[in-house]
């Protein structure tokens, strides 16, 4: 009796709850009483009852709940709930998925991805349809004569997310199947329940009786996905450049925006439609029919369909007339957007999405700059770029960081002329830093965060779950599956396993639940930076003595933008303009290296001085400064910095020089260096085909004869121990300990993979260990020096396409992927991400007698209390001592010193 009362009053709750959802009234209360009542309903279920029949199942419980918590999200205004809100929300109603049916547990992701779709949280969303993806699912089979059941697909969703992502084209790819199947059972397009003749043969369907009614029901069921797709498709084409196939698939939705009471929906499409074709005038008259809407006052209207819309799309609505005034190019243009902008930032602020956001302070900004405000317009560029950086602070793998650039691109070059012309150095140095390898220092963030440290104290048990969950295992296994296929001698099934192994890598970096912990990770500060320079030399031991200064470059089309920050809080801008001879240089360089040329000291053989690359005052500084960390961008990553000239001497011999990806990462890849040295070696003397090294194994002794039992954490590893299991082991030996600094010693070949991101590798003495192994590691080591060829070169291209995981299958022939953003992906940067605060590294061949000689030195000057920069300096310059002449400098020029200290 109990279970039935028990029953009976929750389907009556479910009754009121959704009847009152229905009408646009507050559930609070009826929720709660719902969701109370549930959990009795299950712990009654839960006990034994032996083999009677029950009014319920456990399944339809959590399904009723389920489904409740992903309403309840919609029956508030959105902008009341927080994003820690939602959150907590969220992971109150995961108490029930265990007892939810796999159906229903899709069912449950694809509606929160959908919230999070509206919300702007697009990556969140890819996510979870990724998640909803991998249950087991079975399509249920109609009725005979039915149509196939298409709601609650989840290629829309996926695809919509896609297309939000940038990936329009993909975007494209997911809908083509899904429209053809959409065709077939409905070959005249959607059905338009506003027009009697349309709606004629459902109504055939309904007097039929028998199964009748179930084809009506199915036929307006796939009628609503098809108009759905026409919306995601439409925006996947104008982001394509084919703003008139979207404005067809547009008006082929018109019927349901009307049916639905929403027809300013479809004019605001049709406006960008019209604004992407150049037609003003038009796009003018479609925001007129739209302002109903989204200018009326509608005090008492917060929970309906129309509110919603005024809601989360009032902000483009106000761009669209900020950019129609702006093109109308009428007198005094600029007050009537800056007016618009007012309108817009309001809407942001009941509804912040800051994809919106960023049109919003693109106009702002090209206002005040028709009205020669210049600061007003500086600040509007620097909005809009920290607004760019939140739409995908997350980064999702290299396909959709780059696409999202590309795609951003222009905005991005628009604010950094401004800046140039105006001479704003804050401006300037905040877009290049987004522009550089900001993927890269989001994950250092992630990497160096102390989870003991957030307010979420399920964090260290979150990060312990994710290094050892499904896809961890699942990513081990493919690794020995790679291995096995490599000792078979079969290259195809060695090539098709990497690229599943990448796009597995690419969902278990981008799915992170740690990655709300540094949502609000800033991009570069100016002055969190200048702070850290005038602390340098009182916070390192052992560092060179005299000021630290940072530099970044970044390459122009006629030139090098320069930005040097100094310890006395100034940041300066200046560019260089490259002539003919610099040009023919870097162009030279290039090649030199595609074709394994020996000559590999750039600055000699060329005669290039760091004063041609940028302004001759920044080069005076950091020759008199006692560090640079320097952060280069594109083809400067392949110049030998260690060896750079200055007015014909060497730069090092007074300033140690660190490569940082951009300088949002200089604090992050700052450690403290004071404690006493613990040395692991580990070097590769056996080849797989049998060849012996026996320099290695002489190098090997000798360090270890002089670090001596007391500076090793072990026996050193050579010959047949040097296996790519000892060296998974050390990777996975963290995290640092704060007593003591533990360098690891790798003297192996380096093996470049410049079409595969994660492929680079180091060879061990039975097989490679690449990349992507690295930096899924977490370890103790601080200091690492790879002596091997190439560990610091980056991989500039996808040759599989960057497809997979998140973005669906990888196409039958993917198009190689153009990586953007200046991807920080070597082996190098594997081992950062991995805890390296520092490594010794070369972005090309080095020979292994001066590599080794350097290396052994470098320990000298460590173990006697230098940071590893000014060791590093130190080492160089004792082969500068030994011999200066070209045919010497090109054997080590390409050994580089990466991090702060």
């Amino acid at each position: 009796m109990e279970l039935d009362n028990l029953a009976a009053r929750f389907f009556e709750l479910r009754a009121q709850y959704w009847e009152a959802a229905d009408a646009g009234l507050l559930t609070g209360r009826l929720f709660q009483e719902l969701t109370i009542l549930g959990r009795r309903l299950l712990a009654v279920l839960g006990r034994p009852g032996g083999s009677a029949p029950r009014p319920v199942r456990a399944s339809d419980v959590a399904g009723i709940l389920l489904d409740a918590y992903g309403r309840e999200l919609t029956t508030h205004q959105s902008g009341v709930r927080t994003y820690r809100q939602v959150k907590e929300h969220w992971a109150a109603a995961e108490e029930f998925t265990p007892h939810a049916a796999p159906d229903q547990l899709r069912t449950f992701l694809a509606g929160k991805a959908q919230y999070e779709l509206q919300e702007g949280r697009v990556s969140e969303a890819l996510a979870l349809v990724d998640r909803a993806a991998r249950l087991p699912h079975a399509l249920p089979r109609p009725p005979h004569g039915t149509s196939p059941a298409f709601y609650g697909d989840l290629r829309i969703l996926r695809a919509e997310a896609l297309y939000r992502l940038y990936d329009a084209e993909t975007a494209l790819e997911v809908l083509e199947p899904l429209e053809r199947e959409l065709a077939a059972v409905l070959p005249d397009g959607p059905i338009d329940e506003t027009d009697p003749e349309a709606m004629r043969p459902l109504a055939a369907h309904l007097a039929r009786g028998g199964d009748g009614p179930a084809t009506a029901a199915g036929l307006l069921q796939a009628s609503t996905v098809y108009f759905r797709l026409l919306d995601v498709k439409a925006g996947a084409l104008r982001d394509t450049g084919r703003p008139e196939g979207a404005e067809r698939a547009y008006l082929l939705r018109m019927p349901l925006y009307t049916a639905s009471g929403l027809p300013e929906a479809g004019q605001l499409q049709l406006a960008r439609c019209a604004l992407d074709r150049g037609a003003v005038a038009e796009a003018c008259e479609r925001l007129d029919l739209a302002a109903a809407l989204f200018e009326g006052v509608y005090a008492e209207d917060r929970t309906s369909m129309r509110a919603h819309l005024r809601l989360v799309r009032g902000a483009e609505y106000c761009r669209m007339r900020a950019e129609v005034a702006r093109l109308s190019t009428a007198d005094g243009w600029w007050e009537q957007a800056l007016h618009w902008c007012d309108r817009g930032e309001r809407c942001t602020a009941d509804h912040p999405d800051d994809s919106l956001a960023v049109g919003l302070h693109v106009e702002r900004a090209r206002a005040h700059h028709a009205r020669g405000d210049r600061a007003g317009a500086a600040h509007a560029y620097q909005e809009m770029a920290l607004a760019l950086d939140r739409v995908l602070r997350v980064p999702l793998g290299h396909r959709f960081d780059t696409l999202h650039l590309c795609f951003r691109r222009q905005l991005f070059e628009e604010a950094l002329t401004f800046a140039e012309e105006t001479g704003d150095a804050r401006l300037c140095a905040v877009v290049t830093d987004l522009l550089k390898a900001r993927a890269f220092s989001a994950r250092l963030s992630l990497a160096r965060s102390d989870v003991r440290d957030t307010p979420d104290a399920s964090a260290g048990a979150t990060e312990r779950a994710t290094r050892h969950g499904p896809d961890h295992g699942a990513f081990a296994e493919l690794t020995e599956r790679v291995a096995d296929a490599e000792r078979h001698g079969d290259p195809k099934e060695v090539d098709r396993l990497r690229v599943e192994r990448a796009e597995l890598l690419s969902r278990i970096r981008a799915t992170d639940p740690r990655w709300h912990l540094i949502r609000d990770d800033p991009p570069f500060d100016p002055d969190r930076l200048t702070r850290f320079l005038a602390a340098y030399g009182t916070s390192a031991p052992g560092s060179n003595p005299g000021r630290c200064v940072a530099l970044s470059l970044y390459e122009r089309p006629d030139g090098i933008l320069a930005l040097l920050a100094t310890p006395d809080g100034k940041l300066r801008m200046g560019v260089r303009r490259l002539d003919g001879n610099a040009l023919s240089a870097l162009e030279a360089h290039q090649r030199e290296l595609q074709g394994r040329s020996v000559l590999l000291d750039f600055w000699r053989h060329h005669g290039i001085g760091l004063a041609d690359l940028i302004p001759p005052a920044f080069a005076d500084a950091i020759a008199d400064s006692g560090t640079c960390l320097l952060a280069p961008h594109g083809r400067l990553h392949t110049l030998p910095w260690t060896v750079v000239r200055h007015h014909g001497r060497h730069v090092i011999r007074e300033t140690a020089i660190g490569i940082v990806p951009n300088l949002s990462c200089v604090p992050l890849l700052d450690h403290r260096p004071g404690g006493p040295v613990r040395a692991t070696l580990l070097g590769v003397s056996r080849q797989p085909d049998g060849e012996t090294l026996l320099e290695v194994e002489q190098v090997v002794g000798l360090l270890s004869e002089y670090l001596g039992a007391e500076r090793l954490r072990g026996e050193p590893l050579t010959g047949d121990d040097a296996t790519a299991a000892a060296l998974r082991s050390m990777l996975n030996s963290g995290p640092p300990l704060r007593s003591r600094t533990e360098v690891l010693q790798i003297i192996t070949h380096g093996l470049p993979a410049p079409g595969a991101p994660f492929g680079a590798g180091v060879q061990m003495t039975d097989e490679v260990l690449e990349a992507g192994e690295v930096l899924m590691s977490r370890m103790c080591f601080q200091e690492v020096l790879l002596t091997a060829c190439s560990s610091g070169a980056r991989a500039t291209a996808d040759h599989s396409g960057g497809h997979g995981a998140l973005a669906g299958p990888t196409p039958r022939t993917p198009r190689p992927l153009e990586l953007a953003g200046d991807v920080a992906n070597a082996l190098v940067h594997a081992f950062h991400e991995a805890g390296a605060a520092f490594v010794l590294a070369s972005p090309f061949r080095v020979w292994s007698v001066l590599a080794t000689q350097h290396c052994v030195t470098w320990f000298v000057h460590r173990c006697h209390g230098s940071a590893p920069l000014e060791a590093a300096r130190r080492a160089a310059v004792a082969l500068l001592d030994e011999e200066d002449s070209p045919e010497q400098t090109d054997q080590w020029a390409g050994i580089t010193a990466y991090g702060a200290r």
